[in-house]
């Protein structure tokens, strides 16, 4: 996949997930309305604002396309498919998060040859 292409489709990935967050937000907003209208008829219904900030969800929208868009470009030579490309960029926070947290593999350490039954006490012990 090339690197135009990898990062739309990472970049999308994230849009769909801040778009399913808003939807939720919004959903929450107009279910608190409706318990607020069933209660009395002259309550005080609850404002957007208190669901979304503007500022702050916009901002976060934009780190997600570009967390989508990288994870896309790291990975772009092992996604061969356009869903696959935007499952990376929907899931980028969390990949991107654990391949920050991968290490090496340790060697295995070298032990000599026994003759012999191995010894119970040295098994024990890591």
């Amino acid at each position: 996949m090339d690197w135009m292409a990898a990062a739309g489709l990472g970049a999308v990935g994230g849009a769909v997930i801040e778009v399913l967050y808003v939807w939720s937000s919004l959903t929450a907003w107009q279910q608190a309305r409706r318990k607020a209208r069933a209660k009395k008829k002259g309550a005080k219904l609850p404002r957007l604002d208190e669901y979304l900030d503007p500022v702050a969800d916009l901002l976060v929208a934009v780190t997600r396309l570009g967390l989508g868009a990288a994870a896309c470009l790291l990975f772009r030579d092992q996604i061969t498919g356009t869903m696959a490309a935007i499952a990376v960029g929907a899931s980028a926070p969390a990949l991107l998060r654990q391949v920050g947290t991968l290490r090496g593999l340790r060697p295995a350490p070298e032990t000599a040859p026994q003759d012999g039954p191995p010894d119970r006490a040295r098994e024990a012990t890591p």
